[in-house]
């Protein structure tokens, strides 16, 4: 029982010492310069994550542009979507590689099932079936 009751005051210890010393190195930043020199450090913060999201997005763009053509086209596979008929490279470009492939060759088609969202053991939330290298349905649990 002792043993459990280090554990559970190590634990206790190390995260007031997460949670306490940014907050105490904080006030003491305060007290010295006042409360301009953080909130400028915060908002150049925010104003460097939002920079890279934006160039984070507009590199992404340029190069769906540049591989597709089409506009809306684009856009759709930039959202994540996905359509019968799409074509199985434009799926990788939408949805990223799949968690898992079943792949079946038959006499007159290639059949592969590729699975996202794994919930389980062989339990997937998306599975989308490719048939010639083409979107040919989907089953989507919700």
């Amino acid at each position: 029982m002792a043993r459990k009751s280090s554990k559970v005051q190590g634990t206790l210890i190390a995260a007031a010492a997460v949670i306490g010393l940014p907050i105490y190195g904080a006030s003491k930043v305060i007290d010295s310069s006042g409360w301009a020199i953080p909130l400028l450090a915060m908002l150049g913060l925010v104003v460097a994550i939002a920079l890279y999201k934006y160039n984070k997005k507009h590199k992404r763009l340029t190069y769906l542009r540049g591989k597709y053509k089409d506009e809306t086209t684009v856009q759709k596979i930039y959202a994540g979507y996905f359509w019968e008929g799409q074509t199985a490279e434009q799926l990788l470009d939408s949805l990223g590689r799949p968690e898992s492939v079943d792949n079946k060759l038959l006499k007159t088609k290639i059949k592969e099932v590729w699975k996202y969202n794994r919930q389980g053991v062989n339990r997937y939330g998306l599975r989308i079936t490719v048939e010639n290298g083409h979107v040919a349905g989907w089953d989507k649990k919700s």
